[in-house]
């Protein structure tokens, strides 16, 4: 019937009831399961046998005189499934709301005391193990797409992504203690002859040794990353000077000048490193590590193996300051707005929602995307009053159209640097009721670094959120340190596939898993899946055959104007009924 045939299974059992202890080692009996079995009158002691014995599964009342199951047994629930075994929860009445409270808490299966039965035992029992199993399993996939979002799958070094939220976390604690850190951006001088000469075999093995060198050469609070290609780059925690950058610079060139042996033969190459320091160089991550790209180059130039940032190292600063300066006045008279693009059901073609997307008209600069302003907003003041601004003209667009009776949802960006503001949530609350839109209409998405980054504060935001009635979607999943905890404490309703994982489904067999797995993760939790990036038919083709039901794109519509929007909905709508797919604009 199922590995419990051939299993002896160590029980633990866990009530105050000696009546009802007495039963169920009886239903036990006459199940056919082969087990042994401890009881625990005491919740406070059961809660200590189970963290410390070995058991294949744990029978707990809810209810115990003192309080209920999960006032003793939430660190227990807490734990990842891998270092745990399944709980049953029982209880002398069937309780809905309990039973699905008990699965989210962590509890694998929750039974009435009136149900018992040896057979409901049995099944109960098989199915605890069972899921166990699987959330096992989904857990390692987890830890795994951790590993493959954050680390370099070459060198195993930290990759692009993760350099840049170490950086922009060591930016944010110097700014707080008042102190300095060093940024350094490095390449390899010869390696494209040496990959030329010996083939991308060799190329790799060489970045490899480098990387082991590198990771020799660096102190242990130091970050030493592979941005791509031959290019490192570094953040020196401990280093409040130039000349101690300098030193670790100069340390770093001299490992590196030692001959590599490659596939037999003796290698040498050089490296040219470029320094720039907090706050004396810049006082975000993009200008540290662009004033320390630019000596770098600087260095090459004039065949020096490290430059630190000065004034012979010219950048092009006009278009950046103009858009820092502009901004208070951007937001105030309203030049920032969003446009529409649009989401789909992936099996029929509906329109379900679209996702409000800011643009600036600058009166100079002309139509600018998120990439160019949205570093510096965020650094600003103005972000909140930005997206009020936001959820106010996409509220008020939703309400037209679900007056024509298109069933829509409206996706609105919540900045993780709001998630602290104390006057958030009535604020949107106000915004919401003065749209007369339904909240469950309104999807607030967060991003997966931005959530990583105060988890404490990001679940009370969004457990207060989620109480309004507005659902709540964690934005690119799968590049932060996506986390089961996050799906099962958190209120989410949906998780959003990055767009650089859905580019490579079809001939990245490493971007296939990542999307296989953040829908298993969607599905074991019951949380909606959308993908983004939908660029083309095979893209779609591929996403359903995978079982995904949501997702956007350019292959279904651009960013629009409400105006534009509204000609694109009437003509999706009257061919997707012949063809879906057939109806995208890629």
């Amino acid at each position: 019937m199922s590995e419990l045939e051939n299993d002896v299974l160590n029980l633990l059992i866990v009530d105050d009831d000696e009546i009802d202890r007495r039963l169920l080692q009886h239903y036990l009996r006459d199940s056919g399961i082969s087990c042994r079995s401890q009881e625990c009158s005491d919740p406070t002691e059961g809660c200590k046998l189970a963290l410390m014995g070995n058991y294949d599964c744990i029978l707990m009342d809810f209810r115990f005189p003192t309080g209920v199951a999960f006032d003793f047994f939430d660190d227990l629930l807490a734990q990842p499934c891998s270092r745990r075994p399944p709980v049953i929860l029982l209880t002398g009445q069937g309780d809905e709301k309990v039973a699905a409270q008990s699965i989210q808490r962590g509890a694998q299966e929750y039974l009435s005391k009136n149900e018992l039965a040896p057979a409901t035992i049995r099944r109960a029992i098989e199915s605890a193990c069972e899921k166990a199993v699987l959330q096992r399993e989904i857990e390692q996939r987890d830890e795994d797409l951790r590993q493959m979002s954050f680390h370099d799958t070459l060198t195993s070094l930290p990759n692009r992504r993760l350099f840049f939220d170490r950086l922009e976390q060591a930016v944010r604690d110097a700014s707080r203690a008042d102190r300095k850190f060093a940024a350094l951006i490095m390449d390899l001088n010869l390696f494209k002859i040496v990959n030329d000469s010996y083939g991308h075999a060799a190329g790799d093995e060489l970045l490899i040794q480098t990387a082991d060198r590198l990771k020799h050469a660096m102190r242990d609070s130091d970050t030493i990353a592979r941005l791509g290609g031959d290019e490192f780059a570094a953040i020196l925690s401990s280093t409040d000077n130039v000349e101690g950058a300098r030193i670790v610079a100069e340390k770093i060139c001299t490992v590196l000048s030692e001959p590599f042996i490659i596939e037999g033969q003796i290698v040498h190459i050089g490296t040219s490193i470029g320094i720039s320091m907090y706050p004396e160089h810049g006082t975000s991550s993009e200008l540290l590590i662009r004033r320390a790209d630019m000596a770098m180059y600087e260095g090459k130039r004039n065949s020096r193996a490290v430059t630190v940032y000065g004034s012979s190292c010219s950048e092009p600063e006009q278009d950046t300051l103009i858009i820092a300066r502009g901004i208070p006045t951007a937001v105030r008279n309203r030049e920032m707005f969003p446009m529409y693009q649009p989401q789909v059901n992936l099996e029929d073609g509906t329109v379900t929602g679209v996702e409000a997307l800011v643009r600036w008209e600058h009166p100079q600069l002309g139509l600018l995307p998120p990439s160019k302003f949205l570093p510096a907003l965020e650094r600003s003041e103005h972000m909140e009053a930005l997206t009020l601004h936001m959820l106010e003209s996409a509220l008020a667009e939703i309400r037209a159209w679900r007056s024509r009776d298109w069933p829509l949802t409206i996706s609105v960006n919540l900045s993780a640097r709001l998630l602290d503001r104390d006057d958030l949530i009535l604020n949107i609350e106000q915004v919401l009721n003065d749209s007369s839109v339904p909240p469950e209409c309104l999807c607030l998405e967060v991003t997966e670094t931005g959530i990583m980054h105060s988890p404490k504060l990001a679940e009370k935001t969004l457990c207060a959120l989620s109480e309004l009635g507005i659902q709540v979607s964690i934005d690119d999943f799968g590049t932060g340190y996506s986390s089961l905890k996050y799906l099962r404490n958190f209120p989410i309703d949906e998780i959003k596939i990055d767009r650089l994982f859905v580019a490579g489904l079809i001939n990245d067999t490493r971007d296939a898993l990542i999307v296989e797995s953040v829908l298993a993760l969607g599905n074991a939790f019951n949380v909606r899946v959308l993908a983004e990036g939908i660029e083309d038919n095979t893209i779609w083709d591929r996403l359903q055959d995978l079982g995904c039901k949501h997702g956007q794109g350019f292959h279904i519509g651009h960013p629009m104007t409400p105006d534009d929007f509204e000609g694109w909905y009437k003509h999706w709508e009257s061919n997707r009924k012949f063809n879906p797919a057939a109806t995208g604009t890629g």
